[in-house]
């Protein structure tokens, strides 16, 4: 005995619900890249090069520890440079005066002014005070400095959107282009990713067989030595961000925008919960943090921005300077 069975599916007589728009996910909605901008300003080259400049830097570091009796002090690599004969300077509570210039070695008179020398831990500060001269005393060195070029290259990304004949004739709910409603999306995906270059970027320079990169904000910070702060797994504290803005700040720099992801807004959002008061006329609750202004008398007003793509794990924020 066979059996037969016929299947049928159509919808000929039945009446569907659809919704009059599309909703539309797109995971990580770039927010930074729409924070920076874009200029619409062409490139001549696949090179980005730009000119920057720095004053001469009144700081060094020792590079090997000394006790409280040593007058030779060898500090950081190229910062021997940075000292004169005759130059005031000081290290935690303690002056010296220095008396010979070596290379990266410097020779200095401890406890200087009555002041109580002090042992020196490797990769302790000191300041240059000041460089006094002599009544009539002749020129001294040059000091002036090239100026130096940043770069950056130009990325390449594409996105392909491809609708058969068939799919631009049939008509569709709220659609009546289908290829420009795949354009659309693709652009959305292109911004996306422009994001993430943003952030995460690392700057390769191209040839025939690979693709060049263009570096990033994280990448960046880390070529150009940015003040970092690791906080271990903990929570954002106003300390933290407190200690990291005064960093910058004594840097020379002011900070105007700290970059984080959802998490760490939260936390920052955390540190004015022992401030919210309510009444029994509020009929709204909740709060959130869009300012982090410094404890620091004259320091810096930094704005919250929050990016989903911002790094989750190794870090929870990054504070720009302007």
């Amino acid at each position: 005995m066979s059996q037969q069975f016929t299947y049928t599916y159509d919808f000929k007589d039945q009446v569907r619900s659809l919704e009059a728009g599309i909703s539309l996910i797109i995971n990580d909605a770039p927010t930074l890249l729409g924070l920076v901008g874009l200029n619409g300003e062409p490139l001549m080259q696949t090179k980005y090069e730009w000119m920057s400049d720095n004053l001469n830097s009144n700081r060094a570091n020792v590079a090997e520890a000394a006790d409280a009796a040593a007058t030779s002090i060898t500090v950081a690599s190229g910062d021997g440079e940075k000292f004169r004969v005759n130059s005031i300077i000081v290290a935690g509570e303690e002056y010296m005066q220095v008396t010979a210039v070596n290379g990266d070695v410097i020779t200095v008179v401890r406890g200087f002014d009555g002041t109580t020398a002090a042992a020196l831990a490797e990769g302790a500060e000191i300041r240059i005070v000041s460089r006094p001269q002599l009544q009539g005393a002749l020129p001294g060195v040059d000091e002036a400095h090239d100026r130096y070029t940043e770069y950056n290259f130009t990325q390449i990304i594409e996105r392909y959107a491809a609708v058969s004949g068939t799919q631009m004739a049939v008509r569709t709910y709220n659609v009546t282009n289908e290829l420009n409603y795949q354009v659309e999306l693709r652009l959305k995906e292109l911004a996306r990713e422009l994001n993430d270059w943003l952030i995460y970027g690392r700057r390769i320079q191209g040839s025939k067989t690979v693709p060049s990169t263009a570096g990033g904000l994280l990448y960046f910070a880390g070529v150009n030595g940015a003040a970092k702060k690791n906080l271990a797994g903990a929570e954002v504290s106003a300390k933290a961000l407190n200690d990291l803005m005064e960093e910058v700040y004594q840097r020379g720099g002011s900070v105007n925008t700290i970059l984080t992801n959802t998490a760490g807004a939260r936390q920052i959002s955390k540190l004015a919960g022992d401030t919210i008061r309510t009444v029994r006329t509020d009929e709204t609750t909740g709060h959130r943090i869009s300012t982090f202004v410094s404890d620091i008398v004259g320091g810096s007003e930094a704005v919250i921005v929050v990016d989903p793509n911002f790094p989750k794990i190794r870090s929870r924020c990054l504070i720009v300077r302007s």
